[in-house]
């Protein structure tokens, strides 16, 4: 806003003033801060800019309404080594604007459906014992890690279409909400992004992403197609990474853990059994089991 000029009108200081110490918003500030008269005829230009801008974001009712030059700022008052001082802030909008897009960033969701991205606790169905239990115990988990407590993820299993893959979704954006990195994968197509990385040259990045990342969340383990190279390089390495970190791993199957080697296997041989059973294992330390 341009300032307001007083040298060529001297005779309407006296009113000015008078009119903004009627303001109960400048009057709190004035008696807080014991401002003089001197100081708030120094000021008359960012007192009048205030009270016209701050009359703006009262009547503001979201940051699309914003009327202000720059959106979502909002203009505070200060006392600075005894001058008043103009400042400008963001507002709860803009602030719940900033972490809205924060936790965004802190989720990172390869091959999920936008709404499983935008999964909450708050949408969760407590439609049964069960659920109500399920809720109960994410609540507790994502707040203990919160505290700096090691947790164990869950390992969802269930019959198609309960729930498993949104569950999974409202857990990573709760950890997201609490401040922590989250990656959460539609596992059969990571298998296959995987593979072809190699080729791109993004495989190393993509592990250490898998290892590294706060939360892991791997949705349908058992649902991709068998392969002996992302089984004993890839998933085992980083099971045993995030086991050896304390990192929570999350993940959701159509299986129960303890049928979860059939999928694991070319075939029956001892080898072959024995490599299933070691992903087998990390994932039970790493997880507790949860029948939805």
């Amino acid at each position: 806003m341009r300032p307001y000029n007083f040298k060529e009108h001297p005779d309407l200081v006296d009113k000015i003033v008078e009119e903004l110490s009627e303001d109960e918003r400048l009057k709190e500030f004035f008696i807080e801060h014991d401002v003089s008269a001197e100081a708030i005829e120094n000021a008359l230009s960012d007192l009048l800019t205030f009270q016209s801008e701050y009359t703006h974001c009262e009547e503001c009712k979201s940051l699309s309404q914003c009327k202000q030059e720059t959106t979502g700022m909002q203009p505070r008052l200060a006392m600075v080594r005894g001058k008043i001082v103009l400042e400008y802030h963001p507002c709860d909008y803009l602030r719940a604007s900033r972490e809205e897009k924060a936790v965004k960033d802190r989720m990172h969701a390869l091959y999920m459906p936008k709404m499983i991205q935008q999964a909450t606790l708050e949408d969760f169905r407590m439609d049964s014992d069960a659920r109500t239990k399920l809720y109960h115990q994410i609540v507790a988990l994502t707040n203990r890690f919160h505290r700096g407590e090691t947790i164990k993820g869950l390992y969802l299993h269930g019959r198609y279409q309960v729930g498993k893959t949104y569950t999974l979704g409202a857990i990573g954006n709760r950890f997201s909400e609490l401040g922590h990195e989250v990656l959460i994968a539609y596992y059969p197509d990571l298998v296959r992004e995987l593979k072809s990385s190699i080729k791109t040259g993004t495989l190393e990045s993509r592990i250490e992403q898998l290892k590294t990342v706060d939360v892991l969340l791997l949705d349908d383990i058992g649902g991709e197609a068998f392969s002996a190279w992302v089984r004993d390089e890839i998933l085992g390495p980083v099971l045993q990474h995030r086991l050896l970190d304390e990192k929570p791993t999350f993940f959701s199957s159509n299986v129960p853990l303890k049928e979860l080697y059939k999928y694991l296997i070319e075939n029956d041989q001892q080898n072959e059994l024995i490599k299933a059973y070691r992903i087998i294992e990390r994932i039970e330390n790493l997880s507790d089991p949860f029948n939805m």
